[in-house]
């Protein structure tokens, strides 16, 4: 008789993602017995957590593309959100605005411009790749408004959150929680939550069968409020995200974020996600965003310059792709017959 977990991940629906995990488990044993030496090993919980302090932001974006991409939809603004938020909390604290106001202004930037792509998607009817490249352009001329210099962040009640963690163990061995791990632990939460156990999740996955929401119409299910809502959650966790990769570099600057849509889009279909829409899975996200940061991490180790990143990547992300072509023909032909 079959095993129920390896049955469950046999299942056509979990095979991206059990790809993703198999990639993450090869990595990490190529790893241990490559990098590690009779003083340190190289799977350790300090190299979860450097991978969770150096990635978290991308993880946060990761999440919220995750949710476009299952209706079908992509969001190219992200990247462009994060420089701009970055840049405003910086020239708003400098000036001497209050923190809190600073932090909820910065989530609401990116909140508006899901909320601009949502509206243009749904109600005019513009395909998401011209909708977003549109707001990315906006985001990032007025990224270059508000500042052309990199400004610095030196406000206490920054610094003292960027900075806030909690140690654990001594020496070599030592790993820590900082405060950005545990924001993205929370927004991954909250999204399991919406994604997997609400009738907006459910409207979501129905969003991404390719009928237009008829399907979703069908069941009683609101699909119009509904693509316009994942783009305000990817505008949102964007806004997030700008201000976690503002705590990690103490700055802001108008060229960050460059290709970094690229990147959460890469992260999120090698975490499983079709890139047709109707499938995918945070948590398959976050493994993604992890084969990614491994990748870098092997990478630096093995004293490679940093662009061979994207040669892996690149790789890794046709390999799955290709997975996915492969599991849509298989279903055709089933489907045929």
């Amino acid at each position: 008789m079959t095993n129920p977990v390896v049955r469950k991940l046999s299942d056509r629906r979990l095979l991206p993602v059990t790809g993703t995990l198999v990639a993450l488990a090869v990595i990490l044993i190529v790893g241990q017995a490559r990098y590690s030496t009779d003083r340190r090993d190289f799977l350790s919980m300090r190299l979860f957590s450097n991978l969770l302090v150096d990635n978290s932001y991308l993880i946060v974006l990761a999440i919220g593309m995750t949710f476009v991409i299952i209706t079908g939809g992509i969001d190219l603004s992200v990247g462009a959100v994060v420089a701009l938020v970055g840049l405003v909390v910086a020239k708003l604290l400098i000036a001497g605005a209050p923190l809190p106001v600073v932090l909820i202004l910065g989530v609401l930037i990116g909140t508006t411009f899901g909320l601009l792509i949502g509206v243009m998607v749904q109600y005019f009817d513009i395909q998401p790749f011209i909708a977003s490249l549109a707001a990315m352009f906006l985001a990032r001329g007025l990224a270059n408004v508000v500042s052309v210099q990199s400004l610095a962040i030196k406000d206490e009640g920054f610094a003292a959150l960027a900075s806030w963690k909690i140690k654990f163990g001594e020496g070599r061995e030592a790993w820590s929680i900082n405060l950005s791990m545990v924001i993205a632990f929370v927004v991954l939460l909250i999204a399991i939550y919406l994604l997997h156990y609400t009738r907006f999740g459910r409207t979501v996955y129905g969003l991404g069968t390719g009928d237009n929401g008829a399907a979703v119409n069908l069941m009683g299910l609101k699909g119009s409020s509904t693509k316009v809502w994942v783009y305000v959650i990817s505008g949102t966790c964007a806004g997030i995200a700008g201000i976690l990769f503002a705590f990690y570099t103490k700055s802001g600057f108008n060229l960050t974020g460059i290709g970094m849509e690229l990147d959460a889009i890469a992260a999120v279909v090698i975490g499983g996600a079709l890139l047709t829409g109707g499938g995918g899975f945070v948590l398959g996200s976050v493994a993604g965003v992890l084969v990614y940061g491994l990748i870098q991490v092997l990478i630096a180790r093995e004293g490679l310059d940093s662009w061979w990143t994207k040669v892996f990547i690149g790789v890794v992300l046709l390999a799955f792709v290709l997975l996915q072509r492969a599991m849509t023909f298989r279903q055709g032909r089933g489907s045929a017959t």
